[in-house]
């Protein structure tokens, strides 16, 4: 009699344990966009001197790739070497203009070099255009980046 209570206490258990992560994998489904990216593009968790090591090695390997000059122009970005950093930047572009990351750090990078807004704002637009979830943080974070210079069109880039 006590095995009994016990498979069916044990049982009651399982069951329970199965409709609870059952309801978590609904809920991750629903709500996954909400949570922290871990992918490695998204969080690099390389920086300074190590970072520039790693892009030294896969730009030896893939010399026009885009992700080996993103490395590179993030780190030179980094280290303060703004001209240096632009041209790898342009030349990740050249290769792939839909990276949000690359697109985000060249649009800056730019305002930081002093260019005109009339150079920055089309990045800018192409920012907001490929990635519309983002819009309106990107329009905030670059009317504030360069101080009210910028401006968007209430319709956007639509």
């Amino acid at each position: 009699m006590r095995f009994v209570r016990s498979l069916k206490l044990l049982l009651l258990i399982a069951a329970l344990g199965t409709g609870l992560a059952l309801v978590e994998r609904q809920r991750r489904a629903e709500h996954g966009h909400l949570t922290e990216r871990s992918h490695a593009r998204g969080q690099p968790q390389l920086k300074g001197e190590s970072l520039k090591e790693l892009a030294s090695v896969l730009l030896s390997l893939y010399p026009d790739g885009a992700e080996p000059n993103l490395l590179m122009g993030t780190a030179l970005a980094e280290a303060g070497k703004l001209d240096e950093a632009r041209a790898h930047l342009e030349r990740a572009l050249a290769r792939d203009r839909r990276n949000q990351q690359l697109l985000f750090l060249y649009a800056r990078l730019l305002l930081d070099l002093g260019e005109p807004v009339d150079k920055v704002q089309p990045v800018v637009d192409e920012l907001r255009r490929y990635f519309p979830r983002s819009r309106q943080k990107v329009e905030e974070y670059f009317a504030q980046a360069s101080r009210g210079e910028m401006r968007f069109a209430e319709e956007g880039v639509y």
